[in-house]
């Protein structure tokens, strides 16, 4: 068989993108294990990864492709002591971006879809006594951290969702596509649009969503 062949076997039967497979398998689990000296967690090696000491994963994470955790110890002269807690089970999908200054949970069994934004904190503050002027750029503006984020378990967060600094999410509750999350949301709850808002609330005695 002719080398052109053969390099066409192997393209047209799948087992160039079968051997890529397996060796991105083999060096995301690599970085897995070097970074969080653990098996249980399954994060691309695409990952930006800041402030390690301040994150806490727990069992069976898995993240998609660019996840940008970013616990920001940090920045132009400001210290902070961020914590972003990970819970069991969580899943979360490609160009996933979590920031925290002070504090960011998400409990167990949450699914993120892709192009989740959730930040605890600002460029700049814009309220009370020592606000930021707009004639300051924003990079040089004082970052908050004075606010937390806080995701119930089982909650479910479709695709390009932003959660702002200040929000609890109640467990259980659903988070439609592209909603900017801007007050908290109850439990059982689900919640759509910008700024979101509920439109459905599961009733426990029933068994149904009811539309409100």
């Amino acid at each position: 068989m002719s080398k052109y062949k053969i390099t066409n076997y192997f393209f047209e039967n799948g087992a160039f993108l079968f051997a890529v497979r397996i060796l991105k398998k083999t060096v995301n689990f690599f970085f897995n294990l070097l970074i969080f000296y653990r098996t249980d967690c399954d994060i691309d090696s695409s990952a930006n990864l800041r402030g390690l000491k301040c994150i806490k994963i727990g069992r069976n994470f898995h993240a998609g492709k660019n996840l940008w955790l970013d616990a920001v110890t940090f920045y132009r002269g400001q210290c902070f002591n961020p914590k972003i807690i990970i819970g069991n089970n969580v899943g979360v999908q490609d160009f996933v971006h979590i920031g925290a200054t002070n504090y960011v949970e998400i409990g167990d069994n949450v699914l993120f879809a892709s192009k989740v934004y959730v930040s605890d904190h600002n460029h700049g503050i814009y309220y009370g006594e020592d606000q930021s002027s707009p004639i300051e750029p924003p990079f040089i503006r004082k970052l908050t951290a004075n606010q937390e984020v806080i995701i119930g378990e089982n909650v479910w967060v479709g695709d390009a969702v932003t959660i702002l600094p200040g929000v609890h999410i109640g467990k259980g509750s659903i988070i439609g596509a592209n909603s900017v999350v801007t007050r908290d949301i109850s439990e059982f709850s689900i919640a759509v649009g910008v700024p979101a808002r509920v439109i459905k609330k599961y009733d426990v005695a029933i068994g149904k969503w009811v539309s409100l």
